[in-house]
């Protein structure tokens, strides 16, 4: 008879995410929800699976971290929001060291992914810091995670060349709750925000996934940067969040270009918007597009943004799916791409 392996768990936030993290957890056979951290007051000792009506899982919510990052567990799942630091969204590369010193492996959906172009000492910290510990950190998700490397580099196994990737994804803001959906100003004229705040603060979450593309291809790029285009509304929308007058921010189209010299070799074309259904631009698109030989490979992928209530399923579960690999993988900060192939856990 084949014994299942358990896998203990710590949740370390209980936002959109981590709420997705819990059921999931709740749900699988191989999963034992170890310990649940957050600060709200309104979840702080109550059972972390009734806060969201999804029964009762025995796991009462603590804000004492070291108290929780001392039990047993075999992965501290990490879901904390990026913080606002010189008017952007960065992530924390300290909550995941002091994660990492618990002696625990760590997965997160915090953009610090493929950072060794983007930010090599926080690269340099946090491998550093769990190979002393003995144990793994890994990024995953879905943006940045399945979509803007993994799914492409599994792709471009069906072509003999590649010449030039094209990846286009985004998603409809107008039912998440979520604080940093304010980041993009919606609901505000252009002249009220600061763009370029707002296009470095993005750059953290998508610009590291055009680098880990060029580099796994061998181009070598030289450089990655970022350009985003505005749009306005027609008429009045309504949101999650409030009205948007017409003549006010409706949508991003940003664009990451990776370069070679003036030639460019990777491109990351991401909108946010609200309202998609209503609104003329800009428009979603799923799609990844290859160049090479044979000429073109394009794979359209529908449904990874579904609609709010399902939204964060697609970014939680390969962060659930993947525990196996990173708990076998060797210390250190580890890609997806060089563990084992993920397979959906029981």
């Amino acid at each position: 008879m084949c014994i299942m392996k358990k896998y203990r768990v710590i949740i370390w936030g209980l936002g959109n995410v981590g709420r997705i993290a819990v059921r999931m957890c709740m749900e699988k056979e191989s999963l034992e929800l170890a310990g649940v951290i957050d600060i709200a007051p309104d979840k702080v000792g109550k059972d972390a699976g009734e806060i969201f009506g999804f029964g009762k899982s025995g796991v009462i919510v603590s804000d004492n971290i070291d108290k929780v990052f001392a039990m047993s567990a075999d992965v501290i799942m990490c879901y904390l929001p990026c913080l606002m630091k010189k008017g952007s969204l960065m992530p924390s590369a300290e909550n995941i060291v002091k994660a990492l010193e618990a002696k625990k492996n760590v997965i997160t959906t915090i953009p610090i992914s493929y950072s060794r172009q983007s930010d090599p000492a926080v690269t340099k910290m946090i491998d550093d810091k769990a190979k002393e510990n003995g144990v793994t950190f890994l990024q995953m998700g879905l943006m940045p995670g399945l979509y803007s490397s993994y799914f492409p580099i599994v792709l471009c196994a069906a072509m003999e060349r590649v010449d030039r990737v094209i990846m286009e994804c985004g998603e409809d803001d107008q039912g998440n709750t979520s604080d940093w959906v304010r980041f993009f100003g919606y609901g505000l004229k252009p002249e009220e925000v600061n763009i370029e705040a707002i296009r470095r603060g993005i750059s953290t979450y998508y610009g590291d996934g055009v680098w880990e593309v060029g580099d796994r291809l061998g181009f070598n790029l030289t450089g990655v940067h970022c350009t985003d285009e505005v749009f306005t509304t027609a008429i009045p929308l309504k949101t999650v969040r409030g009205a948007i007058p017409a003549g006010t921010i409706c949508g991003h189209r940003f664009i990451w270009h990776g370069m070679v010299g003036e030639k460019e070799m990777v491109t990351l074309i991401y909108i946010h918007n609200i309202c998609n259904d209503q609104i003329e631009e800009p428009k979603i698109i799923e799609k990844i597009r290859l160049e090479g030989s044979p000429s073109v490979i394009e794979a359209e992928i529908k449904g990874l943004m579904p609609p709010f209530e399902q939204s964060f399923e697609t970014s939680v579960a390969p962060t659930i799916h993947v525990i196996p690999g990173v708990v076998a993988a060797e210390p250190g900060l580890r890609y997806a791409l060089d563990l084992p192939v993920i397979n959906p856990i029981r």
